[in-house]
């Protein structure tokens, strides 16, 4: 079973990869200008999910977010460039910022449970791609679809990989795995209505 798990974990690795790759072809072009700060606060909320998955005997159920936290730390890192070019929502950023770091102090001192922080930090994140689906509501064609469907992947094969199964190594990989696949749909039926214009994404 755990030769299974490794092969999975293996395949969540190369399909998080797999869906950086237009991002980070696009950088490269200059088409893609990541914002800092957003950037930072997701590596960090991937960093704790992974360090709580790794702790309850996840095992390659953390694949994913480990990956996330590398590319999210280095888009953050690229992002310093266009920083002075980007408006920043400064207290947008802070409140995000302490949802993540207060529930974490609070973990960290025993008054809320690893399960709890991990509720918190999914609000916090389902938030956070709010702008997001309004933005694909108004440009149905502005995101890239197979990100979409790469990030589904890698996170369906990080919920199959997990070691040991409790609600704090499957939470995050499964509420993933509902987000994108939901966001998947939302595109597709709003593509169906729209007819893909020149203005497409970067990123498709």
């Amino acid at each position: 079973m755990l030769h299974i798990q490794t092969w999975l974990g293996g395949l969540a690795m190369l399909a998080v990869f797999y869906r950086n790759v237009p991002a980070l072809r696009a950088l490269k072009r200059g088409q893609f200008q990541p914002n800092f700060a957003t950037y930072m606060i997701w590596a960090l909320i991937s960093l704790i999910e992974a360090v709580i998955i790794l702790a309850n005997r996840g095992g390659f159920g953390a694949t994913s977010m480990v990956l996330s936290v590398v590319f999210f730390s280095y888009f953050g890192v690229m992002g310093l460039k266009y920083a002075k070019e980007q408006p920043t929502n400064r207290r947008f950023i802070l409140a995000m910022l302490g949802a993540v770091v207060v529930p974490l102090l609070l973990t960290l001192v025993h008054g809320l449970t690893q399960g709890e922080l991990l509720f918190i930090l999914a609000i916090v994140e389902a938030l956070a791609i709010i702008p997001t689906i309004q933005k694909i509501k108004r440009a149905p064609y502005s995101e890239s679809l197979s990100c979409y469907v790469w990030n589904d992947v890698s996170m369906l094969l990080s919920l199959l990989a997990v070691h040991a199964i409790s609600f704090e190594t499957v939470f995050v990989p499964l509420i993933w795995v509902f987000i994108m696949s939901g966001c998947i749909i939302y595109m597709l039926v709003l593509r169906r209505r729209v007819p893909k214009r020149q203005e497409c994404a970067v990123l498709d």
